[in-house]
């Protein structure tokens, strides 16, 4: 849990609180706020970046309905830099997780993210003061706008988004320096296992390492579970050079445990046969991993097989559900098959305790379960395209949610939820008494 997601909560509560004291303008106003620190939270930002969107925008929309800013004319400037800036980081972030900007890392220069941030910038700073202006007219008069003021705003919007369109410049180009010496070098990147458990799914598998064989950072290896397929899905893993390995035992449990098992890398990516990774998944998910105290990182995705006006509610739907209520059934966060990434060490600290040959279990839950409430695993934002078609027919969707009360009823005999809790809260007591052992007050 982030120290962020308490600004979060804080959010929620305001949309609640302002709509009650304010009126229909204080909902829409938290709502946007709130809206915010969830995007913040949904692309995976660093914690500091993170805590300070949600502090900024929270704190700025609370200035402007207790009439801080007429109070203190000074603190309408520092908000307007400071939240321009921050949530133009955010539409980069955003654009760049979409593939609609350069990637820098890979063309090793930083300045044309510094110009596009700043660009967004200026553009959310006119659209700031031109939503300001027309809630004065339409909307509330009380609203404070003026040549002076407007001015102002944008200037500092624009200086606000353009120091930080150069730090994050700065930080990509260091970590394109890290990803090149590394490609040239070969020392010190760590070794890179892809695991695809695959059953009669060849067309999708095919799709699949293609984008594989595109990757800004290729995998050690690309190793295809084979599960007792009865079409050619061995014969296009071997055709794109995937190392295929034979599980005969039916079910993904078993599949994916095997290529675990079988990978020789230091860090295993686990996606499906129909899974569409970007061009720099494994890029992504490996620096993701970085943090040496992480055991698994764990990403998002879309629907790409449904109409694209519903991709993005299914995806909310479907996989805020299950983030959501398996957190709160393991007592951390959860792991999402078609979109993680594993160490090697913590898989085999765990391999024997996965319900491996039950075909009947949600293998990512499962191993959740497995690792435990003193393990670490993050939710970043990294994502995929998979196939809605687990979804589709009554049948299927029954048969999702008898595997997920089968997976929890066979681990909570183990470890009950409130034990879970319980554990989970004593190895963060645990590891904040060591940081501060480190690091003491003075």
């Amino acid at each position: 849990m982030r120290s962020a997601d308490l600004v979060r909560v804080g959010a929620a509560l305001s949309v609640a609180i302002a709509s009650y004291a304010h009126g229909a303008l204080g909902f829409a106003l938290f709502f946007l706020v709130l809206g915010g620190c969830v995007l913040s939270r949904v692309l995976g930002v660093g914690r500091w970046v993170d805590l300070a969107t949600c502090s900024v925008l929270l704190a700025a929309a609370w200035a402007a309905q207790l009439d801080w800013y007429v109070a203190v004319p000074w603190l309408d400037l520092v908000a307007h830099g400071l939240a321009t800036a921050l949530v133009a980081v955010l539409a980069a972030q955003l654009l760049g997780r979409s593939g609609s900007l350069p990637d820098p890392a890979r063309s090793g220069a930083g300045w044309p993210l510094a110009l596009v941030v700043t660009g967004l910038g200026a553009l959310g700073a006119v659209l700031w003061e031109a939503g300001e202006w027309f809630g004065h007219a339409v909307v509330d008069e009380r609203i404070q706008v003026g040549y002076d003021d407007t001015m102002s705003d944008l200037l500092l919007g624009v200086l606000g988004s353009l120091v930080a369109g150069m730090l994050l410049a700065r930080q990509a180009v260091r970590a394109a320096h890290t990803v090149g010496a590394h490609a040239v070098s070969g020392q010190g990147a760590p070794s890179v296992s892809v695991v695809i458990p695959v059953r009669d799914d060849a067309a999708a598998l095919e799709v699949c390492l293609q984008r594989l064989s595109q990757q800004s950072l290729a995998p050690t290896e690309v190793v295809v579970v084979d599960n007792a397929s009865s079409d050619d899905s061995a014969g296009v893993a071997r055709r794109h050079g995937a190392r295929v390995v034979t599980e005969p035992v039916v079910g993904i449990g078993a599949a994916a445990a095997a290529g675990y098992d079988a990978a020789t890398g230091d860090i295993i990516l686990r996606c499906d046969a129909d899974t569409l990774p970007g061009p720099r998944w494994v890029e992504l998910l490996v620096r993701e991993l970085d943090d040496a105290d992480l055991d698994v990182v764990t990403g998002l995705g879309y629907f790409h097989d449904v109409p694209r006006g519903l991709r993005a509610p299914l995806a909310v739907g479907y996989l805020g559900a299950y983030y959501v209520l398996t957190h709160l059934a393991l007592g951390h966060t959860a792991i999402w098959g078609s979109n993680m990434a594993l160490r090697r060490r913590s898989w085999l600290a765990v391999r024997d305790q996965v319900h491996r040959e039950d075909p009947e279990v949600h293998d990512d839950m499962d191993l959740a379960f497995a690792l435990g409430p003193r393990s670490r695993i993050r939710l970043v934002g990294v994502w995929v395209g998979v196939s809605a078609r687990a979804l589709h027919g009554r049948a299927q969707r029954k048969r999702r949610l008898d595997r997920a009360r089968r997976t929890l009823t066979l681990n909570w005999q183990v470890s009950p939820p409130w034990l879970r809790w319980r554990d989970h809260y004593r190895s963060r007591t645990i590891q904040i008494s060591s940081w501060v052992s480190r690091k003491p007050v003075r």
